[in-house]
């Protein structure tokens, strides 16, 4: 009897620690600007014998680092009773533009949601007018994601495999030249960040605008937030500075898109502002 009552104390008393330990994670995501949300219900990535990891979420689209989709309801649950269900494709992705546009392992591209009067998974072939681009950008051996920057300018962020972020510049002379790269360099460097860098996100001077590596995250910060949004003629003066809740906090977060987070404790956190 003795041996029952330890034991049930110390299961009680793990399953009080792991509540305060989710509490302090709350806490901190809410200090860091995120907004509580609603719970998160999609069991294959809170099963511990799942090895297939989140590599990207798009709002609507989790990717996995083996390059399958998921497709996600953060209101209404699917038939199946979760936030997300297996998208009814083959596509393996390898690469992505702007969480719209996808190279796949077949080395085709593809849409990843319904837009244009174009379904989901449906192939982009040369008939689409930046399809050139596309190819441009994402067919370079090592390339990962990419991000339009300034679209008008035609420069583009691209994730590399060696970790680092490099601003592409795009010219076409006329419509009937094909688009060609007119300069490289580097715009977030591994050796800035203390690691290869894994993800990104560009967004502009908001926090929105992330860097992760494998260990750490860092993020635009408004150095001046309280006089920057109390006086209309004093601009906020954004820099990209290190988020330490994220590091601290690793275990408990599940994936980070610089809007939105998903712990393993099932909440969602999205970013207010």
């Amino acid at each position: 009897m003795k041996r029952f009552f330890k034991l049930s104390f110390l299961f009680v008393a793990v399953a009080f620690l792991c509540t305060a330990c989710e509490g302090d994670v709350t806490r901190a995501l809410r200090h860091e600007g995120f907004a509580i949300g609603e719970d998160f219900v999609c069991e294959a990535f809170f099963d511990e014998t799942y090895t297939d990891k989140i590599r990207y979420l798009t709002g609507t689209k989790i990717i996995t680092t083996s390059g399958r989709i998921y497709e996600v309801s953060l209101g209404k649950k699917y038939a199946n009773g979760s936030h997300c269900k297996v998208a009814e494709t083959q596509i393996r992705v390898v690469s992505i533009f702007d969480n719209r546009i996808v190279k796949a392992d077949d080395g085709k591209l593809y849409s990843l949601n319904d837009e244009n009067n174009m379904l989901a998974y449906t192939e982009i072939t040369d008939a689409d007018n930046s399809y050139a681009i596309y190819r441009l950008l994402l067919d370079p051996e090592g390339t990962i994601k990419v991000i339009t920057a300034d679209s008008s300018n035609g420069i583009y962020y691209v994730l590399k495999s060696d970790g680092n972020v490099y601003g592409v510049t795009i010219s076409q002379q006329d419509h009937n030249q094909p688009p060609v790269i007119a300069g490289s360099v580097v715009v977030y460097n591994k050796d800035d960040y203390q690691g290869n860098i894994v993800d990104f996100n560009y967004s502009g001077m908001s926090a929105a605008t992330f860097v992760r590596t494998e260990n750490k995250v860092f993020h635009m910060k408004a150095m001046n937030v309280d006089e920057c949004t109390k006086y209309a003629d004093v601009p906020c003066d954004y820099q990209m500075v290190e988020a330490p809740v994220f590091e601290e906090n690793k275990d408990y977060i599940l994936v980070y898109n610089g809007s939105m987070v998903i712990t393993t404790y099932k909440k969602t956190f999205t970013l207010q502002g």
